[in-house]
């Protein structure tokens, strides 16, 4: 049975994804800030660990836990928006704090997991980034923590892609699509299981590939 970690699993696209990848057979490893307030995510029968991926320690102790368990695909989905300010109101602390979980996270997860991903079958290293990280697309004022923090997500996951795939691991950045979650909003057009689907999809019938592919949830290339 092929073993999928997913961060940020309690809510919105994250808990789709859990459901999704328990249905297709995988033994689902999801992680929570709270595992005592993720009842629906307990309900999809998955293994639930406690995850901040904010906190270095943390994530520290999760590999400990999990050494030596071959995971197929390792899916770094926990996120934050970082808030909508403009060019000359910045908020600084929040630009940091998304920058540490947006970014530098999913590398610390990368990092922490990589013997246990070249131990599995599938070989694959996900982050969920988005769309808006596309430089060539930046064509709005708003949202310029967000954008940031995915643009340099997605430069640190093509640099790793090149390393890792002398490990035989393919990595993806995924675009799951503007979802209907806390983050997306309630007028979003893509449901989370219409995006989990999809990102499932394209992750489990990727090819292996020695560079970062950038693409969205119905496998269209995404510009840099």
């Amino acid at each position: 049975m092929p073993t999928t970690l997913i961060t940020g699993a309690n809510r919105g696209i994250g808990l789709a994804l859990a459901r999704e990848f328990t249905s297709r057979g995988h033994d689902v490893i999801a992680t929570a800030r709270d595992p005592g307030a993720a009842d629906e995510l307990k309900e999809t029968g998955a293994s639930v660990y406690r995850l901040d991926v904010a906190k270095a320690d943390e994530i520290a102790t999760l590999a400990a836990e999990l050494q030596g368990q071959p995971i197929d695909v390792l899916l770094n989905n926990a996120g934050i928006t970082g808030g909508r300010q403009p060019v000359g109101e910045t908020d600084f602390d929040s630009f940091l704090e998304t920058l540490v979980v947006n970014t530098i996270a999913p590398v610390r997860m990368l990092e922490a997991f990589t013997a246990n991903v070249a131990a599995g079958e599938l070989k694959r290293i996900v982050v969920i980034t988005s769309q808006l990280g596309s430089i060539a697309n930046a064509d709005a004022s708003w949202g310029m923590i967000y954008r940031t923090s995915k643009a340099a997500v997605n430069m640190a996951y093509r640099t790793a892609a090149v390393a890792l795939a002398e490990k035989g691991i393919t990595c993806l950045a995924l675009h799951p699509g503007h979802v209907e979650t806390d983050m997306g909003g309630a007028g979003a057009p893509v449901k989370p299981a219409e995006s989990a689907k999809g990102l499932a999809g394209v992750i489990l019938d990727t090819t292996p590939a020695g560079e970062l592919r950038f693409l969205d949830y119905r496998g269209k290339t995404l510009p840099w």
